[in-house]
């Protein structure tokens, strides 16, 4: 069976079952003296219950169809077989749940028979669930708004110049000298870089010339013998050194007595 969805709806369900549809014959349409309400939007059919009594010699072959056509895409949107072939006739009661198919899918119902045999006291009955759909909103015209080409925000969002004031051409003044300053660092700097870098340069080549006198110059070798000689084994104290220093001290007293 194919699955229907229904429309909003704003009040609580009504269910019931409508009448039977096969008491005035084999066919019938799905109108509101079928159904016992009117065919309206809300109106779901939810199943179909039917019950009838085959009429057959048990070797003959025969199907009994109960069906209603889809009278929105063809075909249709109940369709129920029983094949009674090499059976013995009698009563069947069937029920067949068919979801929530809205109303207007269903057409005209009918039972079909084939091969040899009849359909007695045939009775086909819907359920049904009805809720009151909600108010439809009238159509309104559709408006897409763009900020982008809002006026007021392409005002807004427009940069504008002012003029300039004294403020601003002394802020202007004191940045010309700061980037002159710069200017002047930098060449200092790289004047001295420069400087550094002959130097390093001067260095290089002298080195070479003065660590090679350096590493040329030859120590001779050989044994130095002890040459100073000790008359009798001892030396004398220099008296006239012990006077001096005793002078010296003297002095040394005399000056700082000046200071005290």
């Amino acid at each position: 069976m194919a699955v229907y969805s229904a429309a909003s709806y704003c009040s609580d369900p009504i269910y019931g079952y409508s009448n039977n549809a096969a008491a005035g014959g084999g066919s019938w349409s799905m109108s509101e003296s079928v159904l016992g309400v009117a065919p309206v939007p809300g109106l779901d059919i939810s199943g179909v219950l039917y019950r009838y009594t085959a009429v057959k010699e048990r070797p003959d072959d025969f199907t009994v169809t109960i069906q209603n056509t889809n009278a929105v895409d063809g075909g249709y949107v109940f369709r129920e077989t029983d094949d009674w072939s090499g059976r013995t006739g009698q009563t069947i009661v069937k029920q067949i749940p068919v979801g929530y198919v809205p109303i207007r899918f269903w057409g005209d119902g009918e039972i079909v028979t084939t091969g040899m045999g009849s359909v007695e006291d045939p009775a086909v009955v819907y359920t049904y669930r009805y809720i009151e759909p909600e108010p439809e909103l009238p159509n309104l015209p559709t408006y897409t708004y763009n900020a982008l080409e809002d006026p007021a925000v392409i005002t807004a969002t427009t940069a504008t110049e002012r003029p300039e004031t004294d403020e601003d051409e002394a802020k202007k003044d004191d940045e010309d000298e700061e980037k002159k300053d710069m200017e002047k660092a930098l060449a200092a700097l790289q004047s001295g870089l420069e400087m550094a870098k002959g130097q390093d340069g001067l260095l290089a080549a002298m080195n070479p010339v003065t660590m090679t006198q350096y590493y040329a110059a030859t120590i001779p070798g050989g044994a130095y013998q002890e040459t100073v000689m000790l008359d009798g084994g001892q030396i004398k104290d220099n008296k006239r050194a012990f006077r001096s220093m005793a002078n010296d001290r003297l002095h040394n007293q005399m000056v700082e007595e000046q200071y005290r």
